[in-house]
């Protein structure tokens, strides 16, 4: 069955201060029909002309095709949620900022089940709460009461925003119900233009147009760090995204960057010993001149097993635990023999170089 509105209200969206106003219209049908049950389909708004009873207004809904655009923006404000019924106006009234307060639902509609007919905008499929179902039956309530938003400048309706069930028929409001409803949650466009960068004088599109590219600014951000261009579209973004969670490092095949270095710098004191062992044991050996203890000590930094090849094939220089084989020498190197040769190809070390510590060692032994 359909009802018609009888209480209306109002949002007066401007380009100032939004303000909430309360009025009624005159119709006088009630929610329940002749059978007791509440109605499941009602007229939350009429085509033409909507006259205040405190004289505010006309506010209008022109045609069939503006009802269209006010159910379609009613969808979209609501996004993915049921529009929703109260009691008296309790989601206007009694829910304070910074106080709190309640607001118990009376009933749902889905959001696609607002339509725009011929002679309104009408919610169908009302699924009302066990209490309201009850409270309507009982009498308790009798009217529907749409909140919507129009346009202060020519009284167009722009959108709803709910309905409440209330007990107001066709009979003037006392003046403090026609008058402010005392909300505290206005918006001053003209602060949120400031917040914006925008003159005083900004209107509506110009706010909206600065707050998307604000969107648009934090999105290039993401995208930029999330490796993407910065045109990247959120999709894209949150596919980067899932892809950098699901690719995250694998801590049984990476190792932190601190243990790594810990451990690389314990690997080289323990290989510093070693040189130092291994050197000691190739000078005591006759392998090796002292005076070429600092080149051994930096192949074997380098590349451990070129010391160890060329102390293998090293001849001895100065034999183990005597000098010189118990004499002194008379005079100088000239020339390497051939297994010093062979060392020196072997380790990379020019024959001037050997043959230059080579002759240091029979100095310190003369």
């Amino acid at each position: 069955m359909g009802i018609e509105t009888t209480d209306i209200l109002l949002i007066a969206a401007s380009a100032g201060t939004a303000q909430v106003l309360e009025a009624v219209a005159c119709a006088d049908q009630t929610l329940v029909g002749a059978d007791g049950a509440p109605a499941t389909r009602v007229k939350l708004l009429p085509i033409g002309r909507i006259e205040m009873r405190d004289g505010r207004g006309p506010y209008t809904i022109r045609d069939q095709a503006h009802a269209a655009a006010i159910v379609a923006a009613t969808q979209q404000w609501l996004g993915g949620a049921d529009f929703s019924f109260d009691y008296d106006h309790q989601m206007l009234h009694a829910v304070k900022p910074g106080v709190g307060g309640t607001a118990p639902a009376s009933g749902w509609c889905a959001a696609s089940a607002l339509t725009a007919e011929a002679d309104g905008i009408y919610a169908n499929a009302i699924d009302w709460t066990p209490a309201a179902d009850a409270k309507l039956r009982a009498r308790e309530y009798r009217y529907l009461s749409p909140l919507f938003f129009a346009d202060a400048k020519n009284g167009n309706v722009l959108r709803l925003k709910n309905a409440a069930l209330v007990n107001i028929g066709a009979i003037d409001l006392p003046a403090i119900a026609a008058g402010h409803s005392g909300e505290d949650d206005t918006m001053d466009l003209t602060a949120l233009a400031a917040l914006l960068g925008l003159g005083a004088d900004a209107g509506v599109e110009q706010i909206a147009a600065a707050i998307g590219e604000l969107k648009k600014t934090s999105t290039s951000s993401i995208a930029v760090a999330a490796g993407l261009a910065d045109t990247a579209s959120v999709e894209e973004i949150a596919a980067a995204i899932t892809t950098l969670k699901t690719n995250a490092v694998d801590p049984a095949k990476f190792v932190p960057i601190e243990q790594v270095s810990g451990l690389t710098q314990q690997l080289s004191v323990l290989t510093a010993d070693r040189a130092e062992r291994e050197v000691a044991a190739a000078c005591a050996e006759g392998k090796l001149a002292p005076a070429m203890k600092a080149w051994g000590l930096s192949l074997f930094q380098k590349d451990e097993q070129a010391f160890r090849d060329f102390v293998s094939a090293a001849p001895v220089i100065v034999a183990a635990g005597s000098v010189l084989g118990n004499r002194k020498p008379t005079e100088k190197a000239t020339t390497l023999t051939a297994d010093e040769i062979a060392a020196c190809e072997m380790t990379g070390m020019s024959h001037a170089d050997f043959l230059a510590a080579k002759n240091a060692q029979i100095e310190e032994v003369a």
